[in-house]
């Protein structure tokens, strides 16, 4: 479990107390990486678990599918943080995340659901090499950009299910970075249901694939 971290005001009281509490505090801070294979917005689960990280004072990177906007907690319009307000009606809100928090979403190409027997052959395939591919990229290209947050990652928190590919690329990026001689991250795992129902066939008929992730 990541350690709490209450919340404070830092000042300078011209004592070495002060401004050594606030360097241990910010050690404490962890860069906590949270992922849903499913779009961000239809998962108020794991969003609360991200606003609960952030409002103990830890760094958060939200990595999910592109759709829904999050809950009004982490998301918000620049408008809400100005303290002077524009008269011009025609002044647009920009979408605006946490100062703490980053979103990465991603877009993966799902093929789709054929009823014939070449359709439901490739189906599968095809869209576990897309999941894979976004899902590597975000971990391995994106997720090394620290112009947003500076620190290394810390915990990855998974939502489970879909357990494939999702559960064994976390797993390797964690190995990846254990062995490139950077602090290996700690691998979370929300389990709340079985990982094979990602795999439900779309003709409601036992599939050979389903089988198999059963198995």
């Amino acid at each position: 479990d990541l350690p709490s971290i209450r919340s404070c005001s830092l000042w300078y009281d011209g004592t070495n107390n002060t401004m050594n509490n606030s360097l241990e505090m910010m050690e404490k801070k962890k860069h906590v990486v949270v992922v849903v294979l499913g779009d961000i917005g239809r998962s108020p689960r794991m969003q609360y678990h991200t606003l609960s990280l952030l409002e103990h004072g830890h760094y958060v990177t939200l990595i999910g599918y592109v759709g829904e906007r999050l809950i009004p907690a982490l998301e918000k319009s620049t408008s809400d943080d100005d303290n002077t307000h524009s008269s011009t009606a025609t002044a647009t809100a920009t979408k605006k995340y946490h100062q703490n928090l980053r979103v990465l979403r991603m877009k993966p190409h799902l093929p789709s659901k054929l009823n014939n027997i070449t359709g439901r052959l490739f189906y599968y395939p095809l869209r576990l090499i897309s999941l894979m591919y976004c899902l590597f990229y975000t971990l391995w290209i994106q997720l090394q950009d620290r112009t947003t947050i500076s620190i290394p990652v810390d915990v990855i928190l998974v939502q489970n299910p879909p357990s494939v590919p999702t559960l064994l690329l976390v797993y390797l990026y964690c190995v990846w970075e254990g062995l490139l001689g950077r602090k290996r991250p700690r691998f979370v795992i929300d389990w709340h249901n079985l990982g094979f129902t990602m795999f439900e066939s779309p003709t409601q008929q036992t599939s050979f694939l389903r089988i198999i992730i059963l198995t």
